[in-house]
């Protein structure tokens, strides 16, 4: 008989799936969680001057690697659609005939489709990273059956650090590499910026570390992201990618006027909070309701003469004209989204390259997100208990990843912007899938109002009476579900019974499963 679990959200799964105990969240303050560091062998693999490091074909480089059936491999997504890295490694290993791997990636995109052929054929095993696309798509329908984990950016890395996500091989993409081994992703033809998803993850914890470039200069790199030191190997290849497609999906949309009104209803909420205040720092976004609301920001702190403390998050240009215009002391960039990211991060010293793990790891002793003052998230749906959803639709297909939603949402002010409705309702009575706990949502910002999350606290209490004072339009939550449902038809989602996907918090514990669906 299987026994079953019941976490605070009133979620309900089996206590153990995928030969895994799943420990109930218990809310954001209701984990006390401690332990310590794995770390990878003490080995050298550089014995002397005749020991090859540099690889110009995968063959080569496959030879040397420890390579087993079962393994862990991980990748970053820096270049998000363009990647050019993981489809041909996964490629080289099945050809290998590697079975059963782990794949650890930091997220997939469409541009990873391919992969599903590899799932079929046995080649992977098990995915436990952020899925966007086709591949949860094809999860979701059970035209693959594989166990699948999802986790936020600061959870992944927690899991990493803590050893319930171990790495055989990390293989880094860097847009260079010097002759030393020491790696980068600022410079080169295909520079992508910050590498800062394996920075003081992958590259410290993973049991060997292959470098892929596609650009090995003879004089070494003054500012290295990853020290050669870290670095095993080094895999020379043609491209690594297209930086041109890093901004894909939402970060390539324009906001309609709809999502431009929700836009400057956040800035109007910063404005009334009380909290916009010099030295404020704030998490920017690089989809377009974000842009927009970076703009009206902009606008806003220049005219009352504000100037905050950092900038942080997807950083686009619109973050570094903040920076330039000295509205912001400081940029700490864990991903650049867009060309005028990148060069910034190049050549201004206030730009400053950041690890996930300083950014978002929950257990780390600095947490970047703890200390930002505003962060501005979307959702596909919302609940009116707070609860975000942005893994499924509302008829249970995987489509999206967690990526930084849950860590961002810890800062203190966390918003959520949706429209009332889309094609279906965008509030609900409980979302199809909890993918960010309300518990750590303060508002919510609709084209029909704003809901406070009525679980006071007493800053919650201060924000409501400065906005009421503003006269900002302030509804209840149950209010704007109704006029959600009274824009469009809810849908039932048809589940089956299979669980396909966890969806772990990040601390650990697990908020919610993911049902495979029947079309």
């Amino acid at each position: 008989m299987t026994t079953h679990v019941t976490n605070i959200l009133g979620r309900r799964f089996p206590e153990k799936v995928f030969n895994r105990v799943l420990r109930p969240y218990k809310g954001i303050h209701g984990s006390t969680i401690t332990g310590k560091r794995v770390g990878p062998p003490y080995q050298s693999t550089f014995v002397s001057r005749k020991t090859k490091r540099f690889f110009d074909t995968l063959d080569g480089l496959l030879e040397v690697l420890p390579l087993r059936n079962g393994m862990s491999i991980s990748f970053h997504h820096s270049l998000r659609d363009g990647d050019n890295v993981v489809l041909p490694i996964v490629d080289g290993l099945a050809a290998y005939g590697i079975k059963n791997i782990t794949l650890a990636t930091t997220a997939l995109f469409p541009v990873h489709t391919p992969l599903i052929e590899h799932i079929q054929s046995g080649v992977i095993g098990r995915i436990e990273g952020s899925i966007n696309g086709p591949l949860g798509n094809a999860i979701s329908r059970g035209e693959v059956n594989i166990p699948t984990i999802l986790r936020s950016h600061g959870g992944r890395t927690r899991a990493v650090q803590e050893g319930s996500l171990s790495v055989d091989v990390a293989f880094i993409a860097a847009s260079m590499c010097d002759y030393i081994g020491n790696l980068t992703g600022t410079q080169g033809k295909s520079a992508f910026g910050s590498l800062g998803y394996p920075l003081e993850t992958d590259s410290l914890y993973a049991n060997t570390v292959v470098g892929v470039t596609d650009t090995v200069v003879d004089k070494p790199l003054v500012h290295p992201s990853i020290p050669s030191s870290r670095v095993d190997y080094v895999l020379e290849v043609d491209k690594i990618g297209d930086p041109q497609k890093i901004a894909s999906g939402s970060l390539g949309r324009k906001p309609s006027p709809q999502r431009l009104g929700i836009a400057e209803t956040v800035v109007q909420v910063m404005e009334h909070s009380g909290y916009l205040t010099t030295g404020l720092n704030w998490q920017a976004g690089a989809g377009g309701m974000s842009l927009a609301a970076s703009q009206y920001l902009k606008e806003l702190m220049a005219d009352k003469k504000i100037q905050g403390g950092y900038i942080f998050g997807g950083i686009a240009t619109n973050s570094v004209k903040m920076l330039e215009e000295g509205l912001f002391t400081a940029i700490y960039d864990a991903q650049s989204f867009d060309l005028g990211a990148i060069e910034s991060l190049q050549r201004n010293e206030n730009h400053i390259e950041v690890s996930i793990d300083a950014a978002y790891n929950p257990f780390n002793k600095g947490c970047i997100a703890l200390n930002t003052d505003f962060t501005v998230l979307g959702a596909t749906e919302v609940d009116v208990n707070f609860n975000v959803n942005v893994n499924t639709f509302s008829n249970g297909l995987l489509n999206s990843g967690i990526g930084g939603h849950q860590d961002a949402a810890r800062a203190k002010v966390s918003m959520i912007v949706v429209p009332l409705a889309r094609k279906v309702p965008s509030i609900l009575d409980s979302v199809t899938t909890v993918s960010t706990p309300g518990d750590s949502i303060d508002l919510i910002i609709t084209d029909g109002g704003i809901a406070l999350n009525p679980h006071s606290t007493p800053k919650r209490s201060k924000i409501e009476k400065r906005l009421c004072k503003a006269k900002l339009p302030l509804r209840s939550i149950e209010d704007l579900k109704e006029e959600s449902h009274s824009q469009a038809s809810p849908i039932t989602p048809n589940l089956s019974s299979e669980i396909t996907t966890l969806v772990e918090y990040r601390d650990g514990t697990y908020l919610d499963v993911i049902y495979k669906i029947n079309d």
